[in-house]
C-alpha cells in the first residue's frame, strides 16, 4: 500500500509554534497541497511561499505538474517578497525546522550537506542527534537582551575572593565604595609593631576608598572591635576638611629580622650589621629574648643584665659612630622585647651594627654553677622612620588607623579589620525635589556619582541630570540597588555598565551626553517599520533547551555580606534541579532582588526569542536606543500587509480607507490596521471583516481618522494591516549601525511588555541563606564507654572544680570516662550508676562528655563501691552499660590524717572599736602537723558543717602555742555582731593537697 506524503506548513518564519503538520494522499500535485495547506490564499501571494521536497526547492511554475512521491517530506514556508536574501532565509527557516525533532533531521541534514534525498543509516542517526541537540547556553542567548548580562570579571583580591582579609596592594586602584558594603580595606601604609614594656602593639592604617564614605560597625573578623582591650581607632570619612591621621603620623618602614646576637667568642657570633631604609631620619631596634634572668641554688629568680653595643654609619662610608648602648635587665623567665631608638644626624641610609658584650651563658656548660644564668637575645626588628605623612593623593580619601595590643589578643598581625561602609553622594530626594548628599545605593545616584565624583568629575548637563531623576524613581519603585567595592582595574564604561545593569538599564554615550536606556514597558510608539520604509530585513531565533535553574553567587547583605548562592528555578519547572547555569549579577546583594532579576532574565529568554535587523533610511535619525517601535513584515505573519493610504472617504455612517496594497481577509477572523500619523504618532483602528481580497478597509469603532494624501505628505500615511492584536509586533530598538546617506541598520528585539508585569508579580520565596538541605539526624545507640580510672580522696582533688570536699561530699570519688575509638555518634554526656557493695539500690550521677569525668557523692573513706558507665548521644539516646562492673575502695591510698589540735580558746577583746574575738590555738602533737586552720559559725548551736574556714592557715611545728588571732569579721567579709559564735580548729599535714584532721571544738563565745 503506498505511503502518504508528509507536509509541514509554516505560517510564520520565526514562530515555530504556528505550524501545521498534515499528510497528503499520493498523486496530489504541489499546487493542490498548497491550496489545502493555505485555503483562500490569493493567487498573487503564492509567490511568497517556497516549497521544498526533501530539501530541494521546487519553482512555482512546476507546482501544477509536480506530484511528490509517496514517503517524501514536503515543506512549505513563507519568504519575503522582493528580498534578495531569500537563499539566506531558506537557511534560517531550516534552522527553525531543526527544532521540530528527529523526524525532519535526516531530511534537513541531507539538504544542508548536499546529499541526494535524505541521509540514511548511521549517518542519519549521527546527524539527527546533532541537529536535535541544538542546545545553546541561556546566558549566551542573553547577549541579545536589551540589557546584556554583566560578567563579574573582578580578579583583584577582595572580600568576595579572599574573605575579610586586609591586603597590602601597592600600585592597585583606589577602592571606590558604591552603595552599602562590608569591606576589609587594604592597608594605606605598611603596618608596624611597637613594644611597650612586655606588651606588643600593632599600628596600621587602612585605605577605605574615595571620600566621602560612612563607616560603622568595625570588627576584627566577626568580633566587634569594642570587645578588644587597649585599642585605639580613628577614622576619616574623606572630606577635604579632614585632619590627618594621628595614630600613623609619619612613614614607618619595618623590616622583620631574626638575627641571633652572640659574642665574638662563638663561631657564629660577633657583630651583626643590617641596613635601614633610604632617606630616613632615625630608626628603632627591637631586641627580643625568651627570658633574661638568673636562678640561685635555692631556686629563686634574680636580676640578670645583658649588654649590647651599638654603632652606626652612613651606608657606603666607614665612619662608625657609637649609638645608645642597649642594657636589658630582668628576673623573669618569660619572653620580652625592648626597643632602642636612634636619631641620625642627617637623612640617609644607614648601616646599624649590634655586638653582644655579655657572655653567652646559654651556650656554656652551667651544670656545676651555683647560679644559672639565661639571656639569649635576638635582633627581631629594624624600624626606619621618615617624617613625611604616609599618604600622598590629590583627592580626599576615607581612611582609618588602628593601634591595638597584640599580646594575647591577635594571632599575628592585624589583617582582618573590616566595617560596614556606605557611599555618601548626591541622591535624589523626591520630597524636596532636590539632590541631597547622603548615604545611598540607588543605581541612578551611583551612576551620577561615578561621572561627577572624585574619580573623573564629568560635568553633567541639566538634561542628563533630569533623565537620572526619572531613572531614580524607577529604581525606587522596583526596589533596585547596587552595592559593590570597585577595587580593580576597569574602564568608566564598564563600571557604568555594571551599575546600570543593576537598575535594569544600560549606559549610552551619544558623543555629546550620557544617557541610560531603561528596559521597561513603553506605551509611546516612536517608530513604524515595514517593507514600505525599510529593506534587507533579517531575523534570527536561536533554539535552546533551557536549564532547570539559574545559579547566582552573591554577597548576602542579610547575612553580613557573606558569600552565598541562590538557585532560581525556571518558571514552571517542577521536580529536582539537575541542570543549572551560572548567572552573574555584579553589585546585587539582596536575596529577593537576586530572585526577581534572575526571573527577569528567564522571562527575557522566554518572551524575547527573536532578533530582527532591518535597514532604515533617514527616519532612523529620530529613533534612539530603547525606543519602542512597531514592526510589520509578511515574513513574520503571512497576513500582514504594509502599504500607504491613498484615500479616506465617508460612506454613510462609516469611513472607508483605501490602501495601495491589496489585503486578504477570511471570514470569522478579526482584523486591525495601524497608521503612522504625520507627526509620527501611532493610530490603531479595528476593521470590518470583508472576506476576500480588497484595497478598501471599513473602519469600525470610534477614534481618530487618517487624512490620506495631503500637500505636505502626498504619499499618504504608512499603514500596517493584519489580524487584530497582530497587525504589527511591538519591538525595542537595541542598537544602531550607521550607513551611508543617513541610513542605519537597526537591531530590534521583542518589546515583551509582559516581562515587567511578570517580574512585578514575583513573590520571592523566604530566604535563609543556609546551604544544603536539612542534615540527617544521627541514629543508633552509643557504644559502651571506657572507664580509664577511678580516683578518690586526696587523688581526686583538682580533677574537677566540683570535686572539693563538702559536708555532703566529704570524700569525693571521680570516675574518668571516655568514648571508644569506634564511636561514630556525637556523645553529649556520660552517666555512672554506683552503689555500696551489698546495697540493692543503684544511684545515678551525670557528667558532661566534654569534662571526661563524673563525680560520685555521698561516700566516706573506706567504703567499697561498685559502678558502671554508659554514654548518652546528642539525640538523647542512652547506650549500654559498661562491663564488667568495676569495684573501688574509697580513699584507700590516702595518708592518715594528723591528730586534732590540742587546745583552742576564744574570748571577746574588751575596749575594741568593733566586736572582736581573740582565738588562740595549740598545734597538734602529731609530728606530721605543719599548720592549723580556724573555722567559725554564728549561733549557739551551729554544727561544724555550717562553719566556714578563714584564709591563711597558721604554720607551725607540732606542740606549738600559736600567736593569738583577732577576728573582726566572718570569712565572707561580714563584720562580727553581738551574739553567740562557735569556733573549731583542724590540723593540716604537708601533703599537696594537705590532709585535714578532725576538728577540735567547738569553743563558744558571746559578743556583746
Amino acid at each position: 500500500m503506498p505511503r502518504d506524503v508528509s507536509v509541514l506548513a509554516l505560517d510564520s518564519l520565526f514562530d515555530a509554534s504556528r505550524r501545521r503538520e498534515m499528510v497528503s494522499p499520493p498523486g496530489c500535485s504541489i499546487a493542490e497541497i498548497v491550496a489545502l495547506a493555505f485555503p483562500g490564499l490569493a493567487e498573487g501571494l503564492r509567490d511568497r511561499l517556497r516549497v521544498t521536497i526533501d530539501g530541494r526547492v521546487v519553482p512555482i511554475g512546476m507546482w501544477r505538474g509536480t506530484r511528490p512521491r509517496p514517503g517524501t517530506h514536503l515543506l512549505i514556508q513563507p519568504i519575503p517578497a522582493g528580498d534578495a536574501a531569500r537563499n539566506i532565509l531558506t537557511i534560517a527557516v531550516t534552522v527553525g525546522a531543526i527544532a521540530l525533532g528527529q523526524f525532519y533531521g535526516p531530511l534537513l541534514a541531507g539538504s544542508l550537506l548536499g546529499l541526494g534525498g535524505a541521509a540514511t543509516g548511521p549517518l542519519a542517526s549521527l546527524i539527527s542527534a546533532g541537529i536535535t541537540g541544538t542546545t545553546l547556553l541561556a546566558g549566551t542567548l542573553l547577549i541579545n537582551a536589551l540589557i546584556p548580562p554583566r560578567a563579574d570579571a573582578k580578579e583583584k583580591p577582595s572580600y568576595s575572593i579572599q574573605g575579610l582579609q586586609n591586603q597590602l596592594t601597592p600600585d592597585a586602584p583606589v577602592p571606590f565604595i558604591l552603595g552599602f558594603v562590608r569591606f576589609a580595606p587594604p592597608y594605606a601604609a605598611t603596618p608596624y609593631t611597637q613594644a611597650v614594656g612586655d606588651e606588643r602593639y600593632v599600628v596600621a592604617s587602612f585605605l577605605c576608598g574615595y571620600g566621602a564614605v560612612a563607616m560603622r560597625n568595625w570588627r576584627i573578623g566577626e568580633t566587634p572591635i569594642e570587645r578588644y582591650s587597649d585599642i585605639a581607632l580613628e577614622t576619616r570619612q574623606g572630606y577635604i576638611s579632614d585632619e590627618r591621621l594621628t595614630l600613623y603620623p609619619q612613614q614607618v618602614l619595618e623590616e622583620a629580622l631574626s638575627v641571633a646576637l652572640k659574642t665574638a667568642q662563638l663561631p657564629t657570633g660577633g657583630p651583626q650589621i643590617r641596613t635601614t631604609a633610604s632617606d630616613c631620619t632615625g630608626c628603632e631596634i627591637d631586641i627580643t629574648s625568651t627570658g633574661i634572668y638568673q636562678v640561685n641554688k635555692d631556686g629563686a629568680y634574680q636580676n640578670f643584665t645583658v649588654n649590647i653595643g651599638v654603632r652606626y654609619c652612613k651606608s657606603g662610608t666607614n665612619n662608625w659612630v657609637s649609638g645608645p648602648a642597649i642594657s636589658i635587665t630582668s628576673n623573669k623567665a618569660k619572653a620580652l622585647t625592648r626597643t632602642t631608638p636612634i636619631t641620625f644626624p642627617e637623612r640617609g641610609r644607614y648601616d646599624i651594627e649590634l655586638t653582644r658584650i655579655t657572655t653567652d651563658w646559654d651556650e656554656a656548660d652551667q651544670s656545676n654553677k651555683t647560679i644559672q644564668r639565661h639571656g639569649a637575645t635576638v635582633w627581631s626588628v629594624l624600624r626606619s622612620f621618615r617624617p613625611e605623612y604616609p599618604i600622598d593623593f590629590p583627592q580626599p580619601l576615607a581612611l582609618a588607623a588602628c593601634r591595638i595590643r597584640a599580646t594575647g589578643q591577635l594571632n599575628g598581625t592585624l589583617d582582618a579589620l573590616n566595617a560596614d561602609m556606605a557611599s555618601i553622594c548626591p541622591d535624589w530626594d523626591e520630597a524636596s525635589d532636590t539632590w541631597i548628599a547622603r548615604e545611598t545605593n540607588n543605581p541612578a545616584s551611583l551612576f551620577r556619582y561615578v561621572l561627577t565624583g572624585p574619580a573623573i568629575a564629568y560635568p553633567l548637563t541639566l538634561a542628563e541630570i533630569g533623565a537620572l531623576e526619572e531613572w531614580h524613581r524607577f529604581c525606587v519603585a522596583k526596589g533596585l540597588t547596587y552595592n559593590r567595592v570597585h577595587d580593580y582595574e576597569a574602564s568608566v564604561l564598564e563600571v557604568l555598565g555594571d551599575i546600570a545593569a543593576a537598575g535594569r538599564a544600560s549606559p549610552h554615550d551619544t558623543g555629546e551626553v550620557w544617557q541610560v536606556v531603561i528596559d521597561r514597558a513603553l506605551s509611546v510608539v516612536s517608530a513604524h517599520i515595514s517593507p514600505r520604509n525599510s529593506w534587507s530585513y533579517q531575523g534570527k531565533r536561536p533554539y535552546a533547551e533551557f536549564p532547570h535553574a539559574f545559579r547566582v553567587s552573591f554577597l548576602d547583605e542579610t547575612n553580613g555580606f557573606a558569600k552565598a548562592e541562590r538557585l532560581v528555578p525556571w518558571p514552571g519547572h517542577s521536580g529536582d534541579i539537575r541542570i543549572t547555569e551560572k548567572l552573574d549579577m555584579p553589585g546585587v546583594t539582596n536575596p529577593d532582588m537576586i530572585w526577581r532579576e534572575a526571573r527577569k532574565r528567564q522571562y527575557e529568554l522566554i518572551h524575547r526569542p527573536d532578533t530582527h535587523t532591518v535597514n532604515l533610511d533617514w527616519e532612523a535619525l529620530t529613533i534612539r536606543r530603547g525606543d519602542r517601535a512597531q514592526l510589520s513584515h509578511d515574513v513574520l505573519e503571512r497576513t500582514m500587509v504594509s502599504g500607504r493610504v491613498t484615500a479616506v472617504t465617508s460612506v454613510g455612517s462609516g469611513v472607508m480607507v483605501y490602501l495601495d496594497e491589496p489585503v486578504t481577509m477570511e471570514a470569522g477572523q478579526a482584523y486591525a490596521v495601524r497608521f503612522r500619523r504625520s507627526d509620527g504618532a501611532s493610530l490603531l483602528r479595528t476593521v470590518a471583516t470583508l472576506p476576500g481580497t480588497t484595497h478598501a478597509l471599513r473602519l469600525t469603532g470610534t477614534g481618530d481618522l487618517p487624512f490620506g494624501p495631503t500637500d505636505d505628505d502626498p504619499s499618504g500615511e504608512l499603514a500596517m494591516f493584519g489580524p487584530a492584536l497582530r497587525e504589527s509586533f511591538p519591538v525595542t530598538v537595541k542598537g544602531f549601525e550607521a550607513m551611508e546617506d543617513f541610513a542605519a541598520r537597526l537591531t530590534l528585539i521583542d518589546h515583551a511588555a509582559e516581562i515587567e508585569a511578570l517580574v512585578d508579580a514575583e513573590v520571592p520565596p523566604p530566604w535563609s541563606g543556609r546551604a544544603g538541605g536539612p542534615a540527617q539526624q544521627q541514629t543508633g545507640t552509643p557504644l559502651a564507654p571506657i572507664i580509664d580510672n577511678v580516683v578518690s580522696g586526696v587523688l581526686a582533688s583538682g580533677v574537677l572544680a566540683s570535686d572539693a570536699a563538702t559536708a555532703t561530699n566529704p570524700v569525693p570519688v571521680v570516675v574518668l570516662v571516655r568514648s571508644p575509638a569506634l564511636e561514630t555518634l556525637t556523645i553529649a554526656s556520660f552517666e555512672v550508676r554506683h552503689r555500696k557493695i551489698g546495697s540493692g539500690t543503684w544511684m545515678s550521677a551525670p557528667g558532661a562528655a566534654a569534662a571526661g569525668a563524673v563525680v560520685l557523692p555521698g561516700y566516706q573513706k573506706g567504703d567499697s563501691i561498685e559502678l558502671q558507665a554508659r554514654a548518652i548521644s546528642a539525640g538523647g539516646v542512652p547506650g549500654d552499660w559498661s562491663t564488667p562492673t568495676l569495684t573501688h575502695q574509697v580513699a584507700a591510698t590516702d595518708p592518715a590524717a594528723p591528730s586534732a589540735p590540742q587546745a583552742l580558746t576564744a574570748t571577746q577583746v574588751s575596749g575594741a572599736s568593733s566586736p572582736t574575738i581573740r582565738a588562740t590555738a595549740t598545734a597538734s602533737a602529731d609530728p606530721n602537723s605543719v599548720a592549723t586552720r580556724l573555722y567559725i559559725a554564728a549561733g549557739a548551736s551551729a554544727p561544724f558543717s555550717a562553719a566556714s574556714a578563714y584564709m591563711g592557715d597558721q604554720a607551725s611545728g607540732p606542740n606549738t602555742t600559736l600567736p593569738p588571732r583577732d577576728l573582726t569579721a566572718l570569712p565572707n567579709g561580714t563584720a562580727l555582731a553581738a551574739g553567740p559564735y562557735r569556733l573549731w580548729a583542724t590540723a593540716l599535714d604537708g601533703n599537696s593537697p594537705p590532709v585535714e584532721s578532725i576538728p577540735f571544738g567547738p569553743v563558744s563565745v558571746t559578743l556583746s
